[in-house]
């Protein structure tokens, strides 16, 4: 009976300590389009441009696992404690390393702040198939020091609630493909300025939508991709989205959909320490 336990006991240990992959994947969520796809396979950020370092100081970058899975995805910082990002980036996930203060987060930087955290809340609702509720948080274990490359985003307030943003201009950042076509991350931080689109337009091509979802267009060969997941889609460093969804390989032509923030400030306030105005 000892050395039974002994041995369990030791299974265990050695998969706790399992090496972590060395080649992560993506988690990505994709909708069919409604009617004959369009057949414009550029690549699409996708259609973005390099970052100033640090412009976007609450960019968060994220490396996801689950026992011997792991996967890359792009969150924000929304106060010193917590970090938000998509709930397909955070379903399974045992642990996130997050990343701060990035703009080139596989090499090192003197900017970057590294935390290890092994509590990410998925929404209750969240629901894969119909994509919906996709939002996450993950709490830190410690609280960050904000600096010139390290701060918190802006969440819209209440107020905005009823706000559809649609025909202003966001930005979406991440360092997702740049490809549809290709596998590896972008080196670099990258953002696209998009406009945002009514649902009724963006059903046009991935067929009814809820309300708690925002798309921007795809008309200018623009929008997320794979490794974008979980990114923030900002108005003036004020984070009206969270990416979600798109067509796979990242056609150009297609909206880009995201969790829209708006509709969970109050499942953020009561999962966070943020104070929704």
């Amino acid at each position: 009976m000892k050395a039974s336990l002994i041995l369990i006991l030791g299974i265990v240990a050695l998969a706790a300590a399992a090496p972590k992959p060395t080649k992560l994947n993506y988690r990505n969520l994709y909708k069919p389009p409604v009617g004959p796809l369009k057949h414009r396979p550029s690549p699409k950020i996708i259609g973005g441009h390099e970052a100033t370092p640090h412009s976007i100081p609450y960019q968060a970058f994220l490396e996801v696992y689950s026992g011997s899975e792991g996967w890359y995805c792009g969150g924000s910082l929304i106060s010193q404690n917590y970090v938000l990002t998509a709930g397909h980036c955070g379903v399974d996930a045992t642990e996130a390393h997050v990343t701060l203060g990035a703009h080139k987060p596989l090499q090192d930087e003197d900017t970057q702040v590294k935390i290890v955290s092994k509590d990410v809340k998925v929404h209750e609702q969240y629901n894969a198939e119909l994509i919906i509720n996709d939002v996450a948080v993950i709490k830190l274990p410690k609280a960050v020091t904000f600096t010139d490359a390290v701060k918190a985003v802006a969440l819209p307030s209440k107020a905005d609630a009823n706000n559809t943003f649609e025909g202003e201009t966001a930005r979406i950042s991440g360092w997702g493909l740049t490809d549809g076509f290709d596998n590896k991350l972008s080196e670099v931080l990258n953002y696209v300025d998009v406009k945002v689109i009514s649902n009724a337009k963006c059903g046009e091509a991935f067929g009814d939508l809820k309300d708690s979802i925002v798309c921007t267009s795809g008309d200018e060969n623009t929008g997320s991709c794979n490794g974008d997941s979980g990114g923030p889609l900002a108005i003036d460093d004020v984070q009206i989205g969270v990416v979600s969804f798109g067509i796979m390989y990242c056609l150009s032509g297609y909206p880009s959909a995201f969790s829209r923030v708006t509709s969970f400030l109050d499942w953020i306030a009561t999962n966070s320490d943020v104070v929704i105005n």
